[in-house]
């Protein structure tokens, strides 16, 4: 085994933490192993300002991250599984999906709301996400959603100077980062938003040659959490995912039997297609479920981006 290893991150405080996370796990197989974090800027991070869509989709947090592994630069890197691409570059792999987090998305605001429903008229809610922004639409149309990217810290300032009365954010950025909520209170959209694919999971990627990582990584891949990811990104690839129009997809194991629940939405929210805890035991039963939303889609969701 190597005396030491570069491992890839992105410099958000989120990013460096998850990254350490994965270094913990594996410094209990490898304790005498020296693993050093590289730093690297993406192009979602040199640009806060534009939605993701605009500046070029799913991917714009781990091109750069990408070039660094094919040109060996760093062994391996930890990303957000929801910001990997459907098709990875030839050369490289997911060599672990560590066990998943929480993969829902919650509400936080000033106020203690216990539904959606009690958000005021026409509410200011801040997201960056088209999937929330289609689904939450969809519940409250009156809602007026507010484009925002950004840390957890500068999202939270972004409640008080732009009038929101909330933001949504993924709940295992909050479990990972314990920031300060004293003046907040959260409201969790387990049974509101379907997440994201891989929403709560981490991937960690490294080159299909380099055997030495990928034996090393294997011990920290969670295979509940494998399957489950290879059925939301099967449906994700059959749809073309990108950034483009809201996709949902989310698979979990209930008592030995897996169950996969698929959407698309349309931006504004007007017209959502949905597949709800359908049994996902059979093969390819993702890109059937896709197929199965593709076909009832009258709307023109996906070809128009509506």
């Amino acid at each position: 085994m190597r005396k030491k290893i570069i491992v890839g991150s992105r410099h958000s405080k989120l990013a460096l933490c998850q990254t350490e996370l994965v270094i913990k796990q594996l410094q209990q197989y490898f304790p005498d192993t020296e693993f050093e974090i590289k730093k690297i800027k993406t192009t979602g991070d040199n640009n806060l300002k534009d939605s993701l869509a605009k500046i070029g989709g799913k991917g714009v947090f781990i091109q750069e991250i990408e070039k660094e592994l094919e040109e060996q630069t760093i062994d391996f890197a930890v990303h957000s599984l929801k910001d990997v691409t459907p098709k990875l570059p030839e050369s490289l792999t997911l060599g672990a999906i560590p066990k998943r987090a929480s993969a829902f998305d919650c509400l936080i605001s000033r106020h203690k709301y216990t539904s959606i429903n009690e958000l005021p008229l026409q509410a200011r809610i801040g997201t960056s996400s088209m999937r929330r922004q289609g689904q939450l639409l969809h519940l409250r149309p009156d809602l007026n959603i507010v484009s925002i990217r950004g840390n957890i810290d500068s999202r939270l300032k972004k409640i008080q100077t732009e009038h929101l009365e909330g933001i949504i954010v993924a709940e295992a950025g909050l479990e990972r980062l314990q920031p300060d909520l004293t003046n907040y209170k959260v409201l969790s959209l387990k049974n509101v938003v379907l997440p994201a694919v891989g929403q709560g999971c981490l991937a960690v990627e490294c080159r299909q040659t380099d055997q030495e990582v990928l034996h090393m990584l294997k011990l920290i891949n969670d295979f509940p959490t494998s399957k489950c990811i290879h059925i939301e990104r099967q449906f994700m690839r059959e749809l073309g995912g990108s950034c483009n129009f809201p996709i949902g997809g989310y698979a979990y194991i209930k008592k030995r039997s897996i169950k996969f629940s698929g959407l698309i939405s349309s931006i504004d929210g007007k017209h959502i297609i949905k597949a709800i805890d359908i049994p996902a035991d059979e093969p390819r039963i993702g890109k059937k479920v896709a197929q199965k939303l593709l076909a009832q889609d009258k709307y023109g969701i996906v070809n128009k981006k509506i």
